[in-house]
């Protein structure tokens, strides 16, 4: 079902509706100025999640091709490493994490990208 939206002139939403509501379409267009366009609805983007558990973390990066990278690199760190205490024993992954962003700029990710591989994390369930 389509749902729009109208967005006055200082780009505040004034009215959201679904499509079965096409006579209040009608009457809300006669209000507005002539020649105004009702746009569809665009959902706003899932929030980032701050937090994802390891299975999670391990799901995605499987899923995206780079959990083999990480394993390697990692293999490549020796016993005490920060990084690699927290990649063998972390139950959970903050996105805010100091060790998770060095992991991402190790695999060239983008912030944006990471909050992409979060929000996709989120969605995994064992």
């Amino acid at each position: 079902m389509k749902t729009y939206q109208y967005i006055d002139a200082d780009n505040f939403v004034v009215a959201v509706f679904d499509e079965d509501g096409i006579s209040r379409m009608s009457m809300l267009a006669s209000v507005l100025p002539e020649g105004t366009v009702i746009d569809s609805y665009v959902a706003p983007p899932p929030p980032i999640p701050t937090t994802v558990t390891r299975f999670q973390a391990l799901a995605v990066l499987a899923a995206g091709g780079y959990l083999d990278t990480v394993r390697t690199y990692i293999a490549t760190l020796g016993e005490d490493n920060i990084t690699r205490l927290a990649w063998e024993n972390a139950a959970d992954w903050e996105r805010t994490s100091p060790t998770l962003n060095a992991l991402a700029t190790m695999l060239n990710l983008t912030s944006a990208e990471v909050d992409d591989l979060f929000v996709a994390a989120s969605q995994v369930s064992a």
